[in-house]
């Protein structure tokens, strides 16, 4: 197809078809007219160019920058964080390098579908991509309710109010000795706990990177242009975890980034965490005091930000809930694209709907950017060590389908994601309101697994992507064994 024309016609759609066909590792005479006929009516656009993979791998990420991380600074302080961030940091940049082969391998909107269903089964497919959607889903929440914290803050910069919820300023007041304490770089009394505690929160930095491997559907050539685009713009965004924190935590002290001390109305001492930890920043620095239009102009690029990846999540969210759709794990009508766009319009506009009933109910629970914030990490961390594990399985049983791309150092990646993964998610027992992080995502589990097993699994749909080929692998599989 050639640069710059829409598959809108006949032809454009049936040379997408052949595209994907031909990436799912299927020969074309294999495939049914029934089953052509399904792929081209849920086909969607291919566009997506190494420019457009970074753009959006940075958009998306790009709100764990402004809030989130910063909740990991309460009580345990700015070196703890940092350590934490680099554990992070190590974890997404071998991520992303081991990610990278799944997405050309199988480049389908269903990403960690195809990935479990081709390895293993259906189920484990299900999981992975139940466990994606949610991670997208509470990282859009969370960032949408982050949004009316910068509003709410832009609008009364003392006593921000709940219902509105539904990096150069700060050097001029930088300091070594918040970021670097003298004495005790680590809390006395917590000592490494402290790091243990800010791990969870640190990943929000960079969560949600997976997310550009939903777009190998949708992207050119994507053995080149996603392994590219996701690593420079993971190389981007630690620059950015780095950059932020330091700056920040330099400026003002990190406790007054992570919690706001007040009375209530009954004279009782709280401390509410902060979801504008940067505004919160310029307003407390002395140009901040001094020219209140540096905090209005800051809180109006951070809400920009916010928006470009609120809007990436919910891309990620709708491009899994329609692969789910699509092949039957979830209703059929979430997997429908529009006509001539050729974009999952149910599947966005369920997305939307979900994320917008989660921010309404904010009013009513403070704490509800902090339980999202930590569901949307702790499904993440859950696809991840199945992923590497996926990845294992196929190296060593169908090597073919890494053909054409292969991360460096490739033997090492999916050990370290495991083990610094199962790490991040050991530490969760550990940290306030686990206990509802751990119910609220068990409970959103078994309402999938319970769909699947009592009504989806036997209404699959042998036609989609990822089913496609995972079937054809194992007649492949088969007939060698004969």
């Amino acid at each position: 197809m050639a640069d710059g024309q829409k598959p809108d016609g006949p032809a454009d759609l049936d040379a997408v078809v052949n595209e994907v066909i031909a990436e799912a590792h299927v020969r074309p005479d294999e495939v049914r007219p029934e089953e052509r006929a399904y792929l081209k009516e849920h086909a969607l656009k291919k566009p997506l160019r190494v420019l457009d993979i970074w753009a959006l791998g940075v958009g998306v990420v790009v709100a764990g920058a402004y809030f989130g991380w910063n909740l990991g600074l309460k009580d345990n302080g700015p070196v703890a964080m940092l350590i934490a961030s680099l554990i992070v940091c190590l974890l997404y940049l071998t991520w992303v390098l081991a990610l990278a082969e799944l997405s050309v391998a199988m480049p389908f909107a269903g990403g960690p579908l195809a990935y479990g269903r081709r390895a293993s089964s259906p189920i484990i497919g299900f999981v992975m991509g139940w466990s994606m959607f949610l991670e997208c889903l509470f990282a859009a929440i969370s960032t949408a309710l982050a949004a009316g914290g910068y509003i709410a803050f832009l609008l009364d910069h003392d006593q921000p109010s709940p219902t509105v919820k539904v990096v150069a300023g700060l050097a001029t007041h930088f300091s070594w000795d918040r970021v670097w304490p003298r004495e005790h770089l680590l809390p006395a009394g917590l000592g490494w706990k402290a790091v243990l505690g800010a791990v969870p929160y640190a990943l929000w930095w960079l969560v949600m990177i997976e997310t550009v491997a939903l777009a190998a559907e949708e992207a050119h050539e994507p053995h080149r242009t996603i392994p590219r685009g996701l690593t420079w713009a993971q190389l981007t965004l630690i620059a950015l975890v780095v950059l932020t924190w330091l700056f920040a935590c330099g400026a003002v002290d990190s406790q007054d980034l992570a919690v706001t001390p007040g009375v209530n109305e009954n004279g009782e001492p709280v401390a509410p965490s902060v979801d504008y930890p940067l505004a919160k920043a310029v307003f407390l620095i002395p140009a901040g005091q001094s020219f209140p239009l540096l905090v209005h102009g800051f809180c109006i690029i951070a809400l920009f930000g916010l928006i470009a990846s609120y809007h990436g999540m919910i891309y990620g969210a709708s491009r899994q809930l329609f692969a789910l759709g699509r092949a039957g794990y979830l209703p059929h009508l979430l997997g429908e694209v529009h006509a001539t766009r050729r974009t999952p319009v149910v599947a966005l506009l369920a997305c939307s709907v979900i994320a917008a009933a989660f921010v309404i109910a904010n009013i009513w629970y403070s704490e509800a950017i902090s339980i999202a914030v930590l569901v949307s990490t702790l499904t993440a961390l859950i696809w991840y060590v199945l992923a590497m594990l996926c990845l294992y399985v196929l190296r060593r049983r169908e090597p073919h389908l890494f053909g054409s791309y292969r991360a460096p150092v490739y033997r090492l990646l999916p050990v370290i994601v495991i083990v610094l993964s199962l790490f991040a998610a050991f530490v969760y027992s550990s940290i306030d309101n686990s206990w509802i992080v751990l119910s609220l995502a068990g409970a959103l589990y078994a309402v999938a697994l319970g769909y699947y097993v009592f009504w989806a699994r036997r209404r699959l749909q042998a036609a989609a992507p990822e089913e496609l080929a995972a079937r054809h692998a194992e007649l492949a599989k088969n007939e060698v064994v004969r």
